[in-house]
C-alpha cells in the first residue's frame, strides 16, 4: 500500500469552485485563481457538451492478436486479475494481486478516446483520454523521461496559480511507472473551472503516455482516488454547478486504414445534462449497487444469438477505459459455446482467450435494467489472430481476479460505443439509451443539497475494505 508520500493519480476536468471536502483532503492550501477564458466548446441549453477524438490506432500498432493481448493483460491488470493458467515464479497459480498491496495501471497502447483541458495561468491546453474507471489526474512536465519528444508537458513554474507540494509520489504498476509530485492549479473544460485542482505533475512516466496524449482523466468516484482529491466533475456536482447531476458520452466509430489521418471525430461527452439528439426514447437508469467507488451496476442476463444463457453479476464495473470485456473464465466458456466454431486460443501462453472465424456475424446482448443492449459484429470482432486471417479475436475475454477483488465483470467500449451512455451522481446509476435522435432528457436526478434514498453522500464515505480499493488505484487507458 502507498505511504503518506506515495500517490497515485489520473482525473478528470472542470468544476467551478473547491468544495469543502477537497479543501479538507488537499495538501495544499487553497489558493485564489484568476478568471480565465474557457475554450471555445458546444454549449446546449444549460449543459456543456465537448468534442472527443479518436485516435488511429492501426498508425500506431497492428490490430492483431498481440496487441489483444496486451489490452487484455492492461485489463487484468487494472483490476488485479490474471489469466486463467497463470502461474508465479514459484510454480503455484497466481490469484490476483491484493490491491491494498499494489497500484496495477495499464499503458497508454490501450487508449484511444481523447478531449481537452487548459490547466494553468496563463491556460494550455492539454490532451488526456477520458476514463469512467479512475478519479484522478495525471499529467506529464515537458521531456519527462519515458514520454515523446512531442508530448506535451505541463510545468508548474510556467503557472501563476499553481501551487507545489513538498509530497513525492511513485507509482509502481504492471507494466510501467511514473514518479513525480503532487501539485495543485487551476484546471478548466468548456465553461466550468476547478481553481485549486490536485493532481500528479509527472517528471518519469513509462509506458503510459504516447504522442500528444499528455495524461488521463478519470470520472470515477472520490473513494477510488489515489490522491483523496474530489474528481473535478463530482467536483461540479457537489457545489451544485451542474444543471443536471449527470455527464454522459455518444461515441463515435470509423474505420481507420494506414493511409487515414492520426485522429478522427469520437463524439462528445455531454457534462451537467443529457444531449436528447444523440438517442433516442429515454434513459434506462440502473442504480449502482454499493459504494465501491466504481460505476458498476447489476447484470441480468447475457444473450448470444437470441438465447438466454442466464448469466448475473452483481457488481459490472463500466468502464470507458478499456474496448474489451472481461468476465470470469465459466461465463466467458458459455458464451463462447454458443458461438458456432468457435475456439478457445493461448496468446503467449496464457489462456482464457477465444476466437471465431472472421467472416463470421455474431449477436451477443446483454441485459442490464430489464433492457437488452446488443453489442455491434464489427465491434465484437477484435483483430485477426494471425496472418491467415482466417479466424479472429472475441472482445470478451476471461478475467480470473483474487480473493482480495470483488470486481470480476468489465464492461468497455466493444459495448459502449453501441449505446449512449450516461452517468448520475444522485441517485447513483448508470442508464443507457439507444443511440438515434429526438431523445427524452429524463435525468431522474436530484441536486447535492437533496437528500433521500440512496444518494451520493452514502458514496462519499468508505468502510476499511472500500479504502483498500482506493489505495490500489486505477490505471485508465483506453483501447485501439
Amino acid at each position: 500500500m502507498p505511504t503518506t508520500s506515495t500517490w497515485s493519480a489520473l482525473s478528470l476536468a472542470a468544476a467551478l469552485t473547491a468544495a469543502a471536502s477537497l479543501a479538507a483532503a488537499s495538501p495544499l492550501g487553497a489558493r485564489s485563481a484568476a478568471s480565465n477564458a474557457a475554450p471555445a466548446l458546444g454549449k446546449r441549453s444549460d449543459y456543456i457538451t465537448v468534442p472527443i477524438k479518436r485516435r488511429n490506432a492501426d498508425q500506431l500498432e497492428r490490430r492483431d492478436a498481440d496487441s489483444f493481448q496486451r489490452k487484455a493483460a492492461a485489463l487484468r491488470n487494472k483490476y488485479g486479475g490474471t489469466a486463467p493458467n497463470a502461474v508465479g515464479s514459484d510454480g503455484q497459480p497466481l490469484r490476483g494481486k491484493k490491491r491494498q498491496h499494489s497500484i496495477d495501471m495499464t499503458s497508454y497502447q490501450d487508449s484511444e478516446w481523447f478531449g481537452e483541458i487548459d490547466v494553468g495561468t496563463p491556460a494550455n491546453g492539454f490532451s488526456v483520454v477520458l476514463d469512467t474507471g479512475s478519479a484522478d489526474l495525471i499529467l506529464a512536465e515537458p521531456g519527462c523521461t519515458g514520454c515523446q519528444a512531442n508530448t506535451p508537458g505541463y510545468n508548474p513554474g510556467s503557472s501563476s496559480t499553481s501551487s507545489t507540494s513538498r509530497q513525492d509520489f511513485t507509482i509502481q504498476y504492471g507494466s510501467g511507472s511514473a514518479s513525480g509530485s503532487l501539485v495543485e492549479d487551476r484546471i478548466s473544460i468548456a465553461n466550468y473551472t476547478q481553481p485549486n485542482q490536485i493532481f500528479a505533475a509527472c517528471s518519469t512516466m513509462n509506458n503510459i503516455v504516447d504522442g500528444t496524449i499528455s495524461g488521463i482523466l478519470g470520472l470515477g468516484w472520490q473513494n477510488i482516488a489515489a490522491s483523496q482529491a474530489m474528481p473535478l466533475v463530482q467536483s461540479l456536482y457537489e457545489n451544485n454547478t451542474l444543471p443536471e447531476p449527470v455527464f454522459a458520452f455518444a461515441f463515435e466509430t470509423h474505420t481507420f486504414y494506414t493511409n487515414s489521418a492520426p485522429t478522427a471525430p469520437g463524439g462528445t461527452l455531454t457534462i451537467g445534462g443529457l444531449d436528447t439528439s444523440q438517442y433516442t426514447g429515454s434513459i434506462n437508469w440502473v442504480s449502482l449497487v454499493q459504494p465501491a467507488g466504481y460505476w458498476a451496476i447489476p447484470l441480468q442476463d447475457i444473450h448470444v444469438g437470441g438465447k438466454s444463457l442466464g448469466i448475473t453479476d452483481q457488481q459490472v464495473v463500466i468502464d470507458t477505459g478499456t474496448t474489451l470485456i472481461g468476465m470470469p473464465t465459466a461465463d466467458a466458456q458459455q458464451v463462447y459455446s454458443q458461438i458456432p466454431n468457435s475456439r478457445s486460443i493461448n496468446l503467449q501462453g496464457e489462456s482464457g482467450y477465444y476466437s471465431f472465424p472472421c467472416t463470421q456475424s455474431v449477436n451477443v446482448a446483454f441485459t442490464f435494467g430489464g433492457q437488452q443492449y446488443s453489442v455491434a459484429s464489427d465491434q465484437f470482432n477484435a483483430g485477426a489472430v494471425d496472418s491467415t486471417g482466417q479466424y479472429c479475436l472475441g472482445a470478451i475475454f476471461a478475467l480470473e481476479t483474487g480473493s482480495s477483488s470483488s470486481i470480476s465483470f468489465i464492461i468497455g467500449d466493444a459495448f459502449l460505443t453501441g449505446v449512449y451512455n450516461a452517468y448520475r451522481f444522485n441517485p447513483p446509476a448508470v442508464g443507457f439509451a439507444q443511440l438515434g435522435s429526438g431523445g427524452t432528457a429524463n435525468t431522474g436526478g436530484e441536486s447535492a443539497s437533496t437528500s433521500g434514498g440512496l444518494t451520493s453522500n452514502a458514496f462519499k464515505h468508505t468502510t476499511n475494505a472500500l479504502a483498500a480499493l482506493a489505495a490500489t488505484a486505477v490505471g485508465a487507458f483506453f483501447l485501439a
